[in-house]
């Protein structure tokens, strides 16, 4: 008897635990380590390799394992704290490498990438991976369902990951694997190249669309995919992650980014600074805003208002600003104070040893900016704060800092 409904879904889930494949032979991707996943779990994988799967070529090196420096923190609980400076000061595991690949007869539906042979999906594990998969589904129990055949001339580079919906996450873990694409004409000098993109909202397609460009150059195409449909591709291009899910990024990776978006950048923020001289430090101390709408507001934000700009600082709304513009503003930041959000993923701009201060709910774990300091060679120092209560989901919860906590943050960063 053939199940249906949630019995269906259920089964189908099995199914794709059951016919998960590595990208490439796992000799090349986690020799050095970094499987985000169980020892026995590699063990298995490594015996069931993509087999319409090919490794062209390196985009960045793997990376060693590292111990932290102690994070600084401030406010909130001493319990909360503590359990936190454990938390990001504990040893990090080594990065894979990331590959440039190209599959053949390939599917992608849920935002994951799969073959079907004998009528069963083979799921790439890189596309799919333990720790993400709240946030993509894969492919349904009608995978068999074609809804377009993506071919003719030229490449098609698949850009896509768990969190491309965020702009934190798009900017880190997704845009740095563009250096692909050099690669991949290199390989193939006289066709053009697409690169395509699963779509979510207008306002995050076209920052993305424009983060594309300034890293690409005008000329490069562009096509969004439906997520709600199943395509087929004769041939995709695709690389592998440049970063484990909230536990490491590629300093390489990061490197690459800052360096091409400056280069990129050169005139502008040459002409940010010519209009600075003579202002002192307004325009070059950042507060990083958030619109409260987004969820995660500050209560007090007028009292923090207060204290940072008696130090020289502006307000900056990331979300209001091209990547361009965001781009030159961290660059040539001489502080960041930050909400956490997305818009903070733009200190991987700031030049080195800028004093950043994330502001922070407390009781929020999420690793991330700690991980993306750590990777730029950044310390990391939080002010902590209570949350109020409200119909939101907890990490969006609304929050407070005190005016005495964020002044000796502010003291101990070197920011008088």
């Amino acid at each position: 008897m053939r199940e249906t409904g949630a019995g269906a879904v259920g089964a189908h889930a099995r199914l794709i635990e059951d016919n998960l494949v590595l990208t490439c032979e796992a000799a090349r991707l986690y020799r050095d380590g970094g499987f985000p996943g169980e020892p026995a779990l590699l063990d298995r994988l490594s015996r069931r390799v993509s087999g319409k799967t090919q490794a062209l070529a390196e985009v960045f090196p793997g990376f060693p394992g590292r111990r932290p420096a102690p994070p600084h923190l401030f406010g909130g609980a001493a319990a909360f704290r503590d359990k936190q400076a454990a938390a990001l000061s504990a040893p990090r595991p080594p990065g894979p490498p990331t590959w440039l690949c190209v599959s053949r007869d390939i599917r992608l539906s849920g935002n994951a990438l799969f073959h079907v042979e004998d009528g069963r999906p083979q799921v790439l594990f890189e596309t799919f991976r333990p720790q993400e998969r709240h946030v993509v589904p894969g492919p349904g129990p009608g995978f068999l369902q074609v809804d377009e055949t993506v071919a003719g001339e030229g490449l098609v580079f698949l850009l896509n990951s768990a969190g491309s919906f965020n702009y934190g996450h798009w900017l880190i873990d997704d845009l740095p694997r563009l250096r692909a694409v050099p690669l991949l004409q290199r390989l193939h000098p006289r066709e053009p190249v697409t690169v395509a993109l699963v779509s979510y909202f207008p306002h995050i397609d076209e920052a993305r669309r424009r983060s594309i460009r300034l890293l690409l150059g005008p000329g490069v195409a562009i096509r969004f995919l439906d997520r709600d449909k199943t395509y087929l591709f004769p041939r995709l291009h695709h690389a592998t992650p440049c970063s484990l899910p909230s536990t490491a990024k590629s300093p390489e990776a990061l490197r690459f980014l800052a360096g091409r978006v400056r280069a990129r950048t050169r005139l502008p923020r040459l002409l940010s600074s010519l209009r600075a001289l003579g202002r002192g430090r307004a325009g070059r101390r950042l507060f990083v805003d958030r619109h409260p709408g987004r969820g995660r507001a500050l209560v007090n934000r007028e009292a923090v208002l207060a204290v940072l700009n008696g130090l020289g600082f502006e307000a900056f709304d990331p979300e209001l600003a091209d990547m361009r513009q965001q781009a030159v503003r961290f660059a040539g930041a001489e502080a960041v104070v930050g909400l956490a959000g997305a818009g903070m993923a733009n200190t991987v701009f700031c030049a080195p040893g800028t004093p950043i201060l994330h502001l922070v709910p407390e009781g929020w774990e999420d690793p991330f900016y700690a991980e993306l300091a750590m990777a730029c060679g950044q310390e990391y120092r939080a002010v902590f704060g209570p949350r109020t209560a409200s119909d939101w989901p907890v990490h969006l919860h609304d929050f407070s800092i005190e005016a005495a906590e964020l002044r000796a943050a502010l003291a101990a960063t070197g920011i008088r």
